[in-house]
């Protein structure tokens, strides 16, 4: 009967866990952290970007991706990340944030 209560319980756990979201931060809300994170980039990469600012851009070299983030347990919990890739003066660059607090976790493409 132990057993049985647990596994219920542990089940119910997962479900919960699984279907719970927290509330995922808007689309401009990304692009306003992926700018602000390209003008104010880490230290190490400080001297590598050449970022001026989303002024003058065209919408159409914005480009915003909800994706998964990897890991087992991410994927049981259905953790997502927002990916922005901005193109500017001829580069390509994707800054990927928690969809969730908007912090920033990696940044790829040509830097400058």
């Amino acid at each position: 009967m132990n057993k049985i209560l647990i596994g219920l319980v542990v089940t119910l756990l997962i479900f919960f866990l699984y279907f719970y979201q927290s509330p995922i931060i808007s689309t401009s809300e990304a692009i306003n952290n992926a700018e602000k994170y390209l003008l104010n980039p880490p230290e190490e990469w400080e001297n590598s970007i050449i970022f001026n600012g989303l002024e003058g851009t065209p919408p159409e070299n914005i480009s915003v991706y909800l994706t998964p983030k990897p890991g087992y347990w991410n994927e049981i919990t259905n953790k997502m990340n927002w990916e922005v890739t901005i193109k500017y003066n001829g580069q390509e660059s994707t800054i990927v944030i928690d969809a969730y607090t908007g912090e920033f976790i990696n940044l790829y493409g040509p830097l400058g």
